[in-house]
């Protein structure tokens, strides 16, 4: 097992930021001025991560399209819960200056502490055994059906 590098999960990271952003400039649009509109945005990042990183895929978009993919410590895609303790204990690693991110190159699974709370780990996976975009798909359909 090969464990992600700190620059291919930024990568990954900045990649989603992206996919996030565009739909926030359109709600904003049609929405402006609307608690409507950042109650939605607020529904959408919260469940971005934890719905694609448990899914069958166990990647957001970001991370499927740096080949890299979460897991469970003990080798399982995470579960949804596990996913969202990991995307909320990724705000403390945030909160402490950032350091724990970047204690991610020194750990020997390059776990940051967020992947430590939540028991899982970032690993490279280059081959893909489905097809990302029906996956996708049926995320984003499961993100969107929540609201």
């Amino acid at each position: 097992m090969v464990y992600a590098s700190f620059f291919r999960r930024l990568a990954a990271s900045c990649v989603d930021g992206l996919i996030l952003f565009v739909p926030s400039i359109l709600v904003g649009q049609v929405l402006p001025g609307s608690g409507t509109g950042f109650g939605l945005g607020i529904i959408v990042g919260v469940l971005y991560k934890p719905v694609f990183e448990s899914s069958v895929m166990a990647a957001t978009p970001g991370k499927a399209l740096l080949g890299i993919a979460v897991q469970g410590e003990d080798g399982q895609n995470p579960t949804f819960k596990k996913a969202l303790i990991r995307f909320f204990s990724s705000y403390i690693s945030m909160m402490i200056m950032g350091i724990g991110y970047l204690m991610q190159p020194f750990t020997t699974k390059r776990q940051t502490l967020h992947d430590m709370l939540s028991e899982c780990v970032v690993i490279r996976k280059e081959t893909p055994d489905f097809n990302y975009f029906i996956v996708w798909r049926d995320q984003l359909k499961s993100i969107f059906a929540a609201l």
